[in-house]
């Protein structure tokens, strides 16, 4: 039997039902929440939690974790999730599988995998597409000198010349695009630069600085000049473990990954705050509007509307300068420029 469907036994199917220690906890209850819900398929952390509390980010701390159930972000499809009361103060409560018996329970390991706190869709492109680098790097890294044969239109299936040091012991190297570079305007100390990965190659042989390597996978046409990064794309991290983020820890949203200048709900941002900051993939942070003046209609005046809260992103890559976030949730209009801070 394959470990994908391995079957997994309790001997005892526990509740989870221990009072939650965050004081003023009731208040965090929306006023139309129900007693219970049944996790689908699709669902993500982000929406369930948002079905029960006014602070979504305040999931983890209605629970506490026991021997039978961990974690309180490994939640599957079919799982029944109770809102309980004991002296007043809520707490979450799961049977498994649509269960509500205390009851030996079997759960076919595989059949599911636990819901994630956003689509791992939304995330795919620009945490295992994109990656945030030292400018400096770039012209010491190896990069593509032309398509065997002198073609100039590479893709899959091609082989390339690079130049540039390889490790030959290294099979296998990722092709990257340079993408927009952040700097001074944009806050920081030193230029980053934005690299996006298009390719695969396998090494197929060297000669002094000069690789001849194949293409084994291409997002697009590969051209002279992309660069060559040794190791395997970053890979989505199978949970993200929503939390507010560091109290005093401020930033701006620089950049829409796909560089639009209006920004919505699970659209990719670059943030001014690196690893020196503190924060980690899963923090999240109010997005704010910053301060404006508009026009009034009736006396003509200039008024200023200052910050308003307009939405939240959560982090999900961490850099030495920049990360990237997502926005989770927007009631309006995000833009490059926005102010973020940690969610209350």
């Amino acid at each position: 039997m394959s470990k994908h469907h391995a079957i997994k036994i309790f001997s005892t199917f526990v509740m989870l039902s221990v009072v939650s220690s965050l004081s003023g906890a009731a208040t965090e209850i929306k006023g139309d929440s129900p007693s219970e819900y049944v996790v689908k398929k699709g669902d993500t952390l982000w929406d369930i939690a948002g079905v029960f509390l006014q602070s979504p980010w305040k999931w983890p701390s209605l629970w506490e974790k026991n021997s039978q159930i961990k974690n309180p972000h490994l939640i599957y499809p079919d799982d029944v999730i109770y809102l309980l009361y004991r002296n007043g103060e809520p707490y979450f409560s799961t049977s498994k599988g649509g269960s509500g018996k205390l009851s030996p329970k079997v759960r076919a390991v595989g059949k599911f995998s636990p819901i994630t706190a956003i689509p791992r869709v939304a995330m795919q492109a620009f945490v295992g597409d994109h990656r945030i680098v030292d400018a400096s790097r770039i012209g010491k890294m190896p990069y593509v000198l032309a398509g065997v044969g002198l073609r100039d239109l590479i893709g899959s299936g091609d082989e390339i010349y690079i130049r540039g040091a390889l490790d030959p012991e290294f099979n296998q190297y990722q092709i990257y695009r340079i993408g927009k570079v952040y700097g001074i305007k944009d806050g920081l100390s030193t230029e980053n630069s934005e690299i996006i990965k298009i390719g695969t190659v396998d090494l197929l042989e060297k000669e002094g600085d000069i690789s001849r390597a194949i293409v084994t996978e291409s997002n697009g046409l590969i051209k002279k000049g992309d660069i060559i990064v040794r190791g395997h794309a970053l890979q989505l991290q199978p949970l993200y473990y929503l939390a507010a983020a560091p109290q005093g820890v401020t930033g701006k949203i620089i950049s829409a990954v796909n560089q639009a200048h209006k920004i919505t709900r699970y659209d990719g941002v670059v943030l001014n705050l690196g690893v020196d900051t503190g924060v980690f993939p899963g923090h999240v942070f109010s997005v704010l509007k910053a301060p404006r003046q508009v026009k009034d209609p009736r006396t003509g005046e200039m008024v200023l509307i200052s910050n308003q809260v307009i939405g939240e992103l959560m982090i999900v890559n961490v850099f030495e300068n920049l990360s990237y976030g997502i926005i989770l949730n927007a009631k309006g209009i995000v833009s490059p420029g926005d102010s973020i801070v940690p969610v209350q």
